[in-house]
């Protein structure tokens, strides 16, 4: 096990960014301390190490890209509704930074936050971020702690959070995954099972409708392992949407309590990723969104370059009381975390 501490540049602000890279010889996992951003994860594939996660070589492609590649997004992941919610009889307003609804935490996340170090070992790190009453819109001062562990086979991300007056709060990792490799094209060939027999379909702006959908006979199956694109330009309104998958997918596991969520497979290097989450949901995006942009290495990233699973709450849930409520209160802590293992067929 070993840890590596680098600069890995300067925000247009002027403030250092620091890359912290955790290695067991097998797998290693690159993260920056502006918004505990996944850089790189480095695993065994059949014909030696892919890294397998989309990114950026420098701080200025992550502040003037809005792909949030990696990154730890919140208060909220997901959208919520024309940007507005009543909680405890007030109302509040929010940043709306994606059509009519707000996304991500709105135009200043915690994906474009510096978070502070607070532990380091050759295995773990630990990060912390005061959120102040009023961030972004949202209620209540936030103390959130993100903490990454190195596993022999992969590694986990869990994050606790505290809050001194009722507020929302549901963060996700928003890791774009390339099982054949960062920059080696699309990810429609590789396959993917989810622990779903359910989603949740949304409206033309992506916003859930409320209803609870089985997956059964539609291009959302993937209860079984399927390639990423044997359906995606099905002729399903739900695809048309997004342009693809964009969907909130219920998971079969209790909330709080370590669950199977999703198996990822690349034929092409023979890498599996399997992840576990605590979480309720998953939100399986296949990148449809992505233009040609540059990431590592000179990697052109264009359109179904990478996917998501961003294990969550489920979108906008403050206005549907029947999924279940991101709710923060003080004195109940909220704690979550999602592991990701890998291994070569």
């Amino acid at each position: 096990m070993a840890l590596k501490q680098e600069l890995f540049g300067r925000t247009a602000a002027g403030a250092p960014v620091r890359r912290y890279t955790l290695t067991n010889g097998r797998v290693a996992v690159a993260v920056l301390d502006r918004g505990v951003t996944l850089q790189s994860v480095t695993v065994p594939g059949r014909e030696g190490l892919v890294d397998v996660l989309l990114g950026y070589d420098d701080v200025r492609s992550y502040e003037e890209n809005d792909g949030y590649l990696g990154a730890f997004v919140g208060r909220v992941a997901n959208r919520i509704a024309g940007g507005r919610f009543c909680l405890a009889g007030a109302e509040y307003a929010l940043a709306c930074n994606n059509g009519p609804n707000h996304l991500h935490g709105g135009l200043d996340g915690f994906d474009r936050r510096l978070f502070t170090l607070t532990e380091e070992g050759p295995e773990h790190l630990a990060f912390a971020l005061e959120s102040k009453a009023g961030d972004q819109g949202y209620p209540g001062a936030v103390h959130v702690e993100v903490r990454l562990q190195l596993l022999e086979d992969g590694f986990s991300l869990a994050w606790k959070a505290e809050a001194d007056e009722p507020t929302l709060f549901g963060p996700s990792c928003h890791a774009y995954w390339n099982l054949a490799g960062q920059g080696s094209g699309g990810v429609l060939d590789q396959q993917l099972k989810l622990f779903a027999a359910a989603y949740t379909p949304v409206d033309a702006t992506l916003i859930p409708t409320g209803e609870v959908r089985g997956v059964a006979g539609t291009p959302f199956d993937f209860t079984a392992a399927k390639p990423l694109g044997r359906e995606i330009a099905a002729p399903d309104p739900q695809l048309g949407f997004g342009g693809g998958y964009d969907h909130n997918f219920v998971l079969q596991g209790e909330t709080g309590v370590p669950h199977s969520c999703a198996e990822a497979y690349s034929p092409a290097t023979g890498v599996c990723m399997r992840m576990d989450t605590t979480l309720p949901g998953v939100q399986l995006y296949t990148g449809n969104c992505l233009e040609e942009v540059q990431g590592k290495e000179g990697a052109a990233y264009g359109r179904h370059s990478g996917f998501c699973l961003e294990p969550q709450y489920f979108p906008d849930a403050v206005h549907h009381p029947e999924f279940e409520q991101n709710l923060l209160l003080p004195a109940k802590p909220q704690r979550h975390v999602t592991t990701w293992r890998f291994s070569v067929e």
